[in-house]
């Protein structure tokens, strides 16, 4: 699939892969120096020739102490490609990569979305960071910071093209201990470095946490330098399901209140069934009792994933075909949960046959109007985008559709777009007590899945689109942290929105 260049260009990585090694270059001597004893206390740096492809495994223990995932790195230089598999999933894998000019995700079913923008500037000062690529950039000194009661010297490095990284330097051995990419920003990642690995007698990160508050650890187990790598294996996965379009021809859906839910009707190996649009969903979901009764292949247990009613256990399985308005996606994984078991939020009584999240948007360009109560499903390279809609780009690698939107005219967050939420706004606790968002009113608390405060919002603006005076949630459960918030159907509702994860974009129509 043709996929236009990124703003951090393939220029700049060919320039790292290419590079000799070479000394700092920065105006401040201090940061130079402390670079340089990094570059040292590592023993190399990128482009020097050490490491020219390297083979990783790297296994995940959240914070609990349960090991959730094990992940296969394959890297030369700054392209890499990293395939995760989950427990009781051997079969299936979620993939990312970056191939020298864009940054990738690929689900289960091998659909792959490009990161564009902000994002890859992002994933490119992270790569940075793993790949001993800081060394060679240029920065100031922002004083000191004292972490486990030990001080460290704090430097702020500019990353051309992309995302500045802050970090935390051991100014005795020259080791990293903490660093921010994107300090302060929309896209910022902490990432906590708590050990180095020794490979050929250099040093590499070893083990890592990402973020500040409760959170796993990540572990390098395996680390096999120098190895062949076939150009194939970094590149994006084969799709292993695929889509046969009938064209661009608008067909119903259905909405309902209390809850709000905007629903169509579609066959699972020829036996009709009754779905909820859900962009909030991480992949198609379906009703257990359904998924037998359409005689749905059992693939794996796959442990517990959250669906239409919270975390609960679930099994892999594959459809052969789903009908839809005339389309027909095949051979597609799904998961399968009991729905009936519990009322999640308290608010529903209907007897729904699944979800059609992630893997029902990836592969094609899909229409939603839910004024005029149509969808269109497409194929992405025929369809035609309006060109009246408001365009913008989209982040799918967590497998819910991300975009920047500005909270209250000052706060900038990642909003995920949520066309199976009833419509509240719901954030976490940093957008009250670290970004400092105050609501227009105050309701109190709801009861649902646990106790949550409540609230109206003055303002969320995406681009030239201000929404206001929405009710507003703050929950505790992890759903969403920092400046992610949650944005369902009170705002969707008012658009006919393309979905084009394919091109990485989603298009904006106000519906008539």
């Amino acid at each position: 699939m043709p996929y236009r260049v990124l703003g951090v260009a393939l220029a700049m990585a060919v320039s790292y892969l290419g590079a000799p090694a070479q000394s700092a270059a920065t105006a401040d001597a201090s940061v130079a120096a402390l670079l340089l004893k990094h570059r040292t206390f590592a023993g190399w740096q990128l482009g020097d020739g050490t490491f020219k492809t390297l083979l990783l495994t790297r296994r995940y223990v959240d914070s609990e102490g349960n090991a959730t995932q094990v992940a296969r790195e394959r890297r030369a230089g700054l392209i890499y490609r990293t395939t995760t598999f989950l427990p009781n999933r051997e079969a299936v894998t979620d993939d990312a990569g970056f191939t020298g000019n864009i940054f990738w995700t690929s689900s289960q079913n091998g659909f792959t979305t490009p990161l564009y923008g902000d994002l890859a500037k992002v994933r490119y000062s992270y790569n940075l960071l793993f790949n001993e690529g800081t060394s060679a950039l240029s920065g100031e000194s922002r004083g000191t910071e004292t972490v486990d009661g030990k001080p460290y010297a704090k430097v702020h490095l500019d990353v051309p093209q992309a995302d500045a990284i802050d970090i935390d330097v051991d100014p005795e051995t020259g080791a990293y201990t903490r660093a921010a990419i994107d300090p302060g920003g929309r896209h910022e990642i902490v990432v906590h470095i708590l050990s180095y690995a020794q490979v050929l007698g250099k040093r590499m990160i070893g083990s890592y946490r990402i973020g500040d508050g409760p959170a796993g650890t990540y572990t390098y187990t395996d680390i096999q330098p120098n190895l062949a790598i076939a150009d194939a294996d970094l590149h994006p996965p084969a799709a292993q399901a695929r889509w046969t379009f009938a064209g661009d021809k608008a067909f119903p859906i259905a909405t309902t209140v209390k809850p709000s839910r905007v629903l169509v009707d579609a066959t699972v190996n020829g036996v009709k069934g009754h779905f909820i649009i859900d962009s909030g969903a991480s992949a198609i979901f379906l009703n257990e009792r359904f998924a037998e009764r359409a005689k749905v292949a059992k693939v794996a247990d796959a442990g517990v994933a959250i669906g239409l009613y919270g975390a609960q256990r679930a099994t892999v399985r594959r459809i052969a075909t789903l009908e839809i308005g005339g389309n027909t996606l095949s051979n597609v994984l799904v998961e399968a949960q009991n729905f009936n078991s519990s009322n999640y939020w308290g608010l529903d009584d209907r007897d729904y046959d699944g979800l059609l999240g992630y893997d029902f948007f990836a592969g094609a360009m899909v229409t939603l109007d839910a004024v005029a109560k149509t969808m269109t499903i497409a194929d992405p390279s025929l369809a035609i985008v309006d060109p009246q809609g408001l365009a913008v780009l989209v982040d799918t690698s967590n497998r819910i559709p991300s975009v920047p939107m500005t909270l209250n005219q000052t706060i900038a967050v990642n909003a995920m777009l949520d066309t199976g939420d009833p419509g509240m706004v719901v954030f976490g606790p940093d957008i009250l007590y670290k970004y400092h968002l105050r609501m227009a009113r105050r309701i109190g608390t709801r009861v649902g899945a646990g106790s949550v405060e409540c609230g109206n919002i003055e303002t969320l603006q995406l681009g030239p689109i201000s929404y206001g005076g929405a009710q507003a949630c703050k929950v505790d459960s992890g759903v969403v942290s920092g400046r992610d918030v949650l944005v369902g159907l009170d705002f969707l509702q008012h658009f006919a929105i393309q979905f084009d994860y394919p091109h990485g974009r989603m298009f904006f129509q106000p519906a008539r």
